[in-house]
């Protein structure tokens, strides 16, 4: 964007605010589309690692939430919604004029200078490709013409505790557990394993004196120290300006074995080189390591390590092997592992380095002409090296010996940007045209591999250097790497017209032309216009003079814009070539070639999202309240689906262009500087949104029914817990209603065989909850929704969706004398949340020996408190009179309404509190600033939700939203830290 001239930056005031809305900068009293802003003024006294924790809550419409509380968690930010089905839903970046990937992950909040996300089509349509899910415009901060320069150190020293953990048996309760499930059945084999294992009933007492293990505690209960420095050095002459940023963030994670570095650079320099000619150059390198394997929040069920720290067993012994070793054992008969050792048995290093390079020429051809030109380059290396000790399932899968992982991918990324610019005032008319060409090339590499047979002795360290150690056994040979190449061209033509009539009537249009390599030929250009229109309300004569209306602008708009997020060369066929599909020639194996499990298809085409957007800028009494209501309407077409198809045509899926979804919200944001004065201010900002997202249409090709399908959200292996239907939101939880226990009444009682049998007219879960064995008193009841008596599949129902019925955030921000407090909150209302954990953690499946949740105590009983097993009804109703919960089901994991909460919640996401010595004492010490703050984030959530986090959402699939599945559980951070400007 241009740099403002410095005398004209010093003039401005509120009013005349400029926000970025597409390869210009425009007045904000002149904006005409719906754009959401951040200044550094509102992050800049909030201490944070993560540039995306920095702005969460604080901008009407997007959503930003963290997936799981680990260090260097992904971010996710959505905006109105999710467009896509099994695309990304992610917005496209420009930092500094050049895309980036997931760019606020490798910005340090302090070196921002202001945040615009791009909300309506009207405005995100001029970046065209990848604009449908909005646009985020990062701008760094650069130094000033004409200053001297000027030396920032911002640094502080955390520490992160764990904030709550999830209630398990206790060593008495797990025993007795225990004990139900070995002597139920009556089987003598069973029975006497019981004794060995854990004593005599008459003894189990003793657990109640033993010495819990709090394994929740011992792996994820440690102090994290968090230490991260910022240095910024800035400075400019009369025709130049530079600047330098560093960034260094060391922290531990609260899990053993996890941990975050990172270190970046940045340095911006702006030059003058005539009166017609400027350039500015800009580097920044970022180099990142995130250490630990991690809970394994995005695996399946056979993956998650979160469950061994849950439900290993709460006490030493218990197994013939001391509890700080191996037992291989007990790992087969309870799929556990002390959680000790195997996070001391899975080391991960999941390393990225980004550098960004971009240049920039402005030429001022004449008063009214201006012509710039931006080229850019981005690279991201990223590593992944995964080292699987013995004690690992997939060690003891391999011959017990460890197996390493290694992945290596490269993507490069070459911009160039040309645009013409216009602008001239012809006494009440303004106009401001904009012509432009980019071209946007991308590169990319990767290559895995999976090493086994290494020394059972060896050492991840070891491992990683020395993979010639791995020695396969005579007659096998190391899996073939796994290789693939992405590359990606874009070429683009766009346009815009801004006309202001009487500096009240403003009308903005726009059009682009995409052209992208990603489609086949004949379907490569998409085209995007848009529209937009102004009246400045408050410019008119009935209100020009009001002491009390200070702004009331109308915005109306319209608009397409593009999504091409799909791999490469999908519509056509490649083939893969590897010993593994090979075939017997004579003596030898001759290697083969297959296709993948994606049918090619040629006729794929844009994905298109068209944007309506009414919108109200307000402002009261001088400025001192102000705000903005939008409502809008985002209706995306053509939808890059991801089908299923019959197999019958030899593969499994198929993009298509295939349905439509639609979006329907509203936004209101309000702030207000309710108190200012030399001693004392204090300024309140607050927005809340509320959005409806729903499935139009899936085509007709989508699956055997076009009107809807079932979707795994991959926890459990073949557990289809997701709905996608026409007229219903995407991300509809799909299980069993919850109907609480059966009782002793249901049952007829044969006191001969001691054998309860399901009265007539009583529908059965057997199937559905009991692994298809006979209920008993006090087995899990579904509902019988259908009516026909039997519970099966077709008693599955909608047991609601992610989507709240509104979210935002709102913040107060505080200054009296030298000292200054600000908060920050964020909430959500009316949103599910699908706790996995929790189906997983109260189901026996198919192992004994593992903890439950702590409100298994209150399950059905069938065993008194002298250890006897109560058969009679009336006896084994008044055992049961004062439990409510069921006996945990044996079958294989599904999902019912049990595990789906209200993950509603209020968070208070930072407090900062600081205080800044005073200018004359600073002036003594040859400093322009000092302050001293203290920082507590997360500071608590008041939420009904019994999980880790109301937030989490560890699938990272547009259709499974809302699951929490092994997620990192968050932590609480304090710290305190100094702000020296010399």
């Amino acid at each position: 964007m241009a740099q403002e001239k410095e005398p004209k930056k010093e003039k401005e005031t509120k009013i005349d605010e400029v926000v970025l809305v597409g390869y210009t900068k425009v007045s904000k009293k002149d904006v005409t589309n719906s754009v959401a802003s951040v200044k550094a003024d509102a992050i800049k006294d909030m201490p944070s690692t993560n540039a995306a924790e920095a702005i969460q809550g604080r901008m009407a419409g997007v959503q930003v939430s963290l997936s799981e509380g680990s260090p260097g968690a992904d971010v996710d930010i959505v905006i109105r919604g999710g467009n896509s089905i099994t695309g990304s839903n992610a917005p496209l970046y420009i930092v500094d004029g050049v895309q980036m990937d997931n760019a606020l992950s490798i910005l340090s909040p302090k070196e921002i200078e202001s945040i615009e996300v791009l909300k309506d089509a009207s405005s995100t349509n001029i970046y065209g490709a990848r604009g449908a899910n909005g646009v985020v415009l990062i701008t760094t901060k650069g130094g000033r013409k004409r200053a001297k320069t000027s030396i920032n150190y911002n640094g502080f020293l955390g520490v992160r505790k764990i904030q709550n953990t999830i209630d398990v048996l206790d060593p008495y309760q797990y025993v007795l557990y225990q004990y139900e499930v070995y002597n139920k059945g009556g089987v003598q084999t069973d029975i006497d394993a019981f004794v060995a294992r854990y004593g005599t009933y008459d003894k189990l007492e003793d657990y109640k004196k033993l010495k819990t293990r709090d394994w929740q505690d011992e792996v994820f209960g440690r102090e994290a120290f968090n230490f991260t420095h910022n240095l910024a050095v800035t400075g400019g002459s009369d025709n130049s300006s530079f600047s330098l940023s560093l960034n260094n963030v060391q922290e531990d994670g609260i899990m053993i074995g996890s941990g975050f570095k990172r270190n970046m650079a940045n340095f911006k320099y702006d030059y003058d080189i005539s009166k017609k000619l400027s350039m500015s150059l800009n580097a920044r390198y970022s180099r990142q390591t995130i250490y630990g394997a991690g809970t394994s929040s995005t695996g399946s069920q056979g993956t998650n390590r979160l469950r061994n720290s849950v439900r290993y067993q709460p006490f030493e012994g218990g197994s013939n092997v001391n509890v700080d070793d191996f037992d291989p054992l007990f790992a087969n008969e309870t799929n556990l592992v002390n959680p000790i050792l195997l996070a001391n048995n899975e080391i991960k290093e999941n390393g990225r380095n980004d550098l960004l390079l971009n240049g920039t020429i402005e030429y001022k051809i004449s008063k009214d002409f201006t012509f710039r030109s931006v080229i850019g380059y981005v690279q991201r290396d990223e590593f992944i090296n995964q080292f699987s000790g013995t004690v690992t399932s997939v060690a003891r899968q391999n011959n017990d010996q460890p197996v390493v992982v290694l992945n290596k991918s490269q993507t490069r990324r070459i911009t160039n940007t040309n645009t013409l610019n216009y602008r001239k005032t012809f006494g009440n008319h303004k106009v401001d045209l904009l012509v432009g060409q980019e071209i946007v090339k991308t590169d990319g590499e990767s290559l895995a591999m999976t090493i086994k047979w290494f020394p059972k002795s060896i050492n991840a360290e070891e491992a990683f250097a020395n993979i010639q150690s791995a020695s396969p056994p005579a007659g096998l040979i190391q899996d073939a790497p796994r290789a693939g190449r992405s590359p990606d061209r874009l070429a683009s033509f766009f346009g815009r017209a801004n006309y202001i009539f009487k500096n009240k009537y403003i009308l903005t249009a726009s059009m682009r032309a995409d052209g992208s390599s990603v489609f086949g030929p004949g379907n490569r250009w998409g085209y995007f216009p848009a529209a937009s229109a102004a009246w400045k309300i408050t410019e008119e004569n009935f209100l020009k003079e009001s002491q009390t209306i200070s702004e009331l602008k109308l915005r109306l708009g319209y608009g397409l814009s593009g999504n091409n997020r799909i791999g490469s060369f999908l519509y056509d066929t490649f083939f893969t070539t590897s010993s593994d599909y090979g075939y017997a020639f004579g003596t030898n194996v001759t290697p083969g070639a297959t296709t993948g499990n994606i049918l090619a298809n040629k006729n794929v085409k844009w994905e298109t999202a068209t944007s309506k957007n009414i919108g109200l800028d307000f402002g009261f009494f001088k400025g001192k309240v102000y705000g903005a209501l939008d409502l809008y309407q985002t209706d995306t077409k053509d939808l890059l689906l991801l089908a299923q198809i019959p197999k019958t045509t030899g593969y499994e899926y198929q993009y298509q262009n295939s349905g439509s979804t639609t979006n329907k919200g509203i936004e209101f944001s309000i702030g207000s500087t309710i108190i200012s004065n030399e001693k004392f201010s204090w300024k309140v900002d607050a927005n809340i949104s509320s959005n409806k997202n729903m499935i139009k249409s899936l085509g007709n090709n989508a699956s055997p029914s076009s009107f809807s399908y079932l979707y795994p959200s991959g926890w459990q292996n073949s557990l289809n817990d997701f709905l996608v239907q026409v007229g219903k939101p995407v991300g509809t939880f799909w299980g069993y209603q919850t109907a609480g226990r059966y009782e002793v009444s249901d049952f007829d009682y044969n006191p001969t065989t001691q054998v309860y049998t399901l009265k007539a007219g009583i529908p059965s879960s057997a199937a559905a909850a009991n692994g298809a064995k006979p209920v008993q008193p006090g087995d899990l009841k579904l509902q019988d929704l259908n009516g026909d008596g039997v519970i099966d599949n077709k008693d599955m129902t909608d047991l609601g969706n992610a989507q709240p019925k509104f979210y935002g955030g709102f913040s107060q921000t505080f200054r009296y004398k030298n000292w200054d407090m600000s908060m920050m909150f964020n909430f959500s209302v009316g949103n599910k949340v699908y706790n996995a954990n929790k189906i997983e953690y109260s189901t026996q499946y198919l192992y004994r020996d593992n903890n439950m949740l702590a409100e298994v105590a209150d399950r059905w009983k069938w065993f008194n408190s002298a250890g006897e097993k109560v058969t009679d009804p009336t006896a084994l109703a008044a055992l049961n009179a004062n439990t409510t919960g069921w006996t945990p089901p044996a079958g294989a994991y599904f999902l019912h309404s049990y595990a789906i909460e209200d993950g509603s919640f209020l968070r208070l996401n930072n407090v900062t509190i600081g205080y800044s010595l005073g200018k004359e004492f600073t002036k003594q010490l040859g400093l322009s600033n000092f302050r001293l703050y203290f920082t507590m984030n997360n500071v608590f959530t008041i939420t009904g939700y019994s999980g880790y986090d109301p937030e989490a959402n560890t699938r990272r699939n547009p259709l499974t939203p809302g699951v929490d599945y092994a997620a990192y559980p968050r932590s609480r951070f304090i710290l305190s830290g100094v702000d020296i400007t010399f």
